[in-house]
């Protein structure tokens, strides 16, 4: 993610970056403007339905109190003798029953029937008075009872004034369910939406919300309307059973089923005309044709769950919603941001990973309780996808119509000569060659190019690669690669030479001298100089033509170069420039001057290897540094015979003949820590180095 990152903001440029801003502004309004109907949207109805049958269903366990209990009034309750109409819908019955619930301890009771109204048939005086005993007896225990009435249009058909004022009207609550365009209930109000209701006192609140505010007082509802949650069952038992159980006085039944819950008693028989579908409905089921029909009371029942739970659905806010579409719109255009070699490898998968993200986001925020319109977010996402394709197929034009006026600017010399004797290179294909890899890195320049305009260090970059170029060309170096600050170069490959190592080595300390030449210069102008750290190795590699079809580099690769790419970071631990391998050595002793270093090993590497200093050519070390280097190697000897005294003494002769002399000074001081905390018994000598 770091090397995206870098890319991005390398590659980007502002007329880019204003074009995707831009057009993420547009299609996220697009977005938003087609999620402002969703709600009414059959397709976003389908998604909903989808994710209700996914969500996880929590089985409520008989052993634990359940919150709920629906008390049915189901088949058998309609085939059993005694209980048949009307006299199931006897005050005297229901009484018998609420009051074995009060007497075991229930939390609230709600009757999900509309009691006697002005046109419908009234029972005996007697029965109504046992009724109303009953309600003043759950007045007594503080037990609730919620009953409901219906519409019949904007018209409440209220009970008889008798049950209002002994019930009163604050537990009265409209049973009317919302119905979607295809009959579906999805949702439900809290509160009757009367144009201009002609008295304040008229009950106009949900049975739902009544009966679950009866339990809990703070609800924190924040619209009129919310998504009635199905994914948990709601247990119910028999009318008949219950009824059998209260005549019998088993007030310990009632007190193991009902303590603590929420009683409904309702009608769910399968003659029952007061059910509809709902999300979780199947078709074809129900009477052979059509929706399979949920019960009105297990819908109010799940409604006064969704209530208790707090896992209403909610619509995210319009200013939520706009900022999730920018920032979907704007990832999707991403690779926008890039120029067409780098943005082509983000796509397709770049557009469309997001475009598939969405459906997660949606799914993820649902099982939170949020509905995010699926449908708007969809299609804004594939106009992306169209936008993005035609931008790219733009830029790629008219990259072609000037790529062959820049094929010669980023062609190696060495390279094009190769292609030209021998254009069979251009295959892909790679062979084993003996070669010397030579790898160069500038010492802080991260730090330094925080501190100079982007024009200051390109200018100082170029100079400095120049420098350096100059002399790998010199001894017929190929310039595999630049990257950032670093120079990757190779010597045997793709022409053959003899005495690579040698070159290579000669490259490097000529490339030393004229980084200190450029380094006067710059300090004269004030400007601040630059430090380069060299790594060689000579071995083994892969040399060819690697990569795909229709892009292709020709470099190096195996053990031979990483080993290199290491040797450049150990520059730093003994303050030196130029370091080389063992292998490399062997190869050049003859022309060329070293000291060996120490016994080292590099991550990723398990053996040890010795490590060399790139001094000077052969015959033109001077005096004190050939006595300082003889000194230096004798003190080493020492070292791994763990004399760190007699190593001591060897390293400090080697500063007095050199004083600056960075390697004798760093194994001083390691000898110095040695004799104060010795090494293990098991200590073989070997540096072991942890930074690549």
């Amino acid at each position: 993610m770091p090397e995206f990152l870098a890319g991005l903001l390398s590659r980007a440029s502002w007329s880019r970056f204003r074009t995707v801003i831009i057009a993420s502004l547009f299609l996220s309004l697009i977005g938003i403007l087609l999620s402002i109907p969703s709600t009414n949207l059959p397709f976003e109805d389908t998604i909903y339905d989808l994710l209700v049958g996914n969500r996880p269903i929590t089985i409520d366990n008989y052993a634990q109190t359940p919150k709920i209990i629906i008390i049915a009034i189901d088949d058998r309750s309609y085939e059993d003798p005694g209980h048949s109409r009307p006299d199931i819908f006897s005050p005297a019955v229901w009484s018998e029953i609420v009051n074995a619930l009060i007497q075991g301890g229930v939390k609230a009771v709600a009757l999900h029937r509309t009691l006697p109204t002005a046109e419908t048939r009234s029972y005996p005086l007697q029965e109504d008075a046992r009724w109303f005993k009953t309600i003043e007896n759950a007045q007594k225990n503080n037990v609730p009872i919620i009953y409901g009435f219906r519409h019949l249009g904007e018209q409440p058909l209220l009970p008889l004034a008798k049950f209002l004022q002994i019930m009163g009207r604050e537990r009265l609550g409209f049973l009317d369910l919302i119905h979607d365009r295809d009959d579906k209930v999805r949702r439900q109000i809290v509160v009757w939406p009367t144009a201009e209701p002609s008295d304040n006192s008229e009950p106009t609140t949900s049975f739902s919300y009544l009966v679950a505010s009866a339990v809990e007082p703070d609800l924190g509802l924040t619209s009129n309307m919310y998504y009635i949650d199905y994914g948990r069952n709601i247990p119910s038992v028999s009318f008949v059973d219950i009824h059998e159980k209260a005549l019998q006085g088993q007030i310990d039944f009632f007190r193991k089923i009902f303590e603590d819950t929420i009683a409904i008693i309702g009608e769910t028989a399968s003659l029952n005309l007061d059910a509809y579908p709902t999300p979780k409905s199947s078709y074809g089921t129900y009477r052979d044709r059509g929706w399979s029909l949920m019960p009105a009371v297990l819908i109010q029942a799940h409604a006064i769950n969704t209530l208790l739970n707090g896992s209403q659905l909610e619509h995210t806010g319009w200013l939520t919603l706009w900022l999730l579409f920018f920032s979907l719109s704007f990832l999707a255009l991403t690779p926008v941001l890039l120029s067409v070699p780098r943005g082509s490898s983000l796509f397709p998968w770049m557009p469309a990973l997001v475009t598939c993200l969405y459906p997660v986001i949606a799914f993820m925020a649902f099982h939170r309780n949020v509905f995010l319109p699926v449908t708007p977010g969809l299609t804004m996402l594939i106009l992306a996808i169209l936008f993005f394709m035609f931008l790219r197929a733009r830029e790629t034009k008219m990259i072609q119509n000037t790529s062959n006026q820049a094929l010669n600017l980023y062609l190696n010399p060495a390279l094009t000569d190769q292609i030209i004797l021998h254009p069979e290179i251009l295959q892909r294909r790679g062979e084993k060659r003996v070669v010397t890899v030579f790898f160069a890195d500038l010492v802080g320049f991260t730090a330094l190019a925080e501190s100079i305009s982007t024009e200051d260090m390109v200018a100082l970059l170029n100079r400095y690669y120049d420098t350096m170029n100059t002399a790998i060309e010199r001894f017929d170096g190929f310039v595999d690669k630049f990257v950032g600050d670093g120079i990757m170069a190779v010597w045997g490959a793709p022409s053959t030479q003899p005495a690579h190592a040698v070159s290579a080595c000669m490259s490097a300390l000529m490339q030393k001298t004229l980084m200190e030449q450029l380094n006067r210069e710059l300090a004269a102008t004030g400007r601040p100089t630059l430090f380069a750290v060299m790594g060689i190795n000579t071995g083994q590699v892969i040399a060819g033509n690697i990569g795909a079809k229709r892009r292709i580099n020709y470099t190096v690769m195996g053990d031979t170069v990483n080993l290199a790419s290491r040797l450049v970071a150990v520059n730093k631990i003994f303050r030196t420039t130029i370091l080389a391998s063992e292998a490399t050595v062997n190869m050049a002793r003859d022309k060329v001057c070293f000291r060996k270093l120490d016994l080292v090993r590099v991550k990723g590497r398990k053996g040890s290897i010795n490590i060399y200093e790139v001094l000077a050519p052969a015959g033109s070390l001077s005096e004190k540094m050939a006595q300082c280097v003889n000194y230096f190697e004798r003190g080493l000897n020492h070292y791994w015979d763990r004399d760190y005294v007699g190593a001591l003494a060897r390293f400090e002769a080697a500063l007095k003949t050199v004083p600056d002399d960075a390697p004798s000074r760093v194994l001083a001081e390691r000898c110095q820590k040695f004799l104060q905390s010795p090494p293990a018994p098991d200590w073989d000598g070997v540096t072991v180095l942890e930074d690549k």
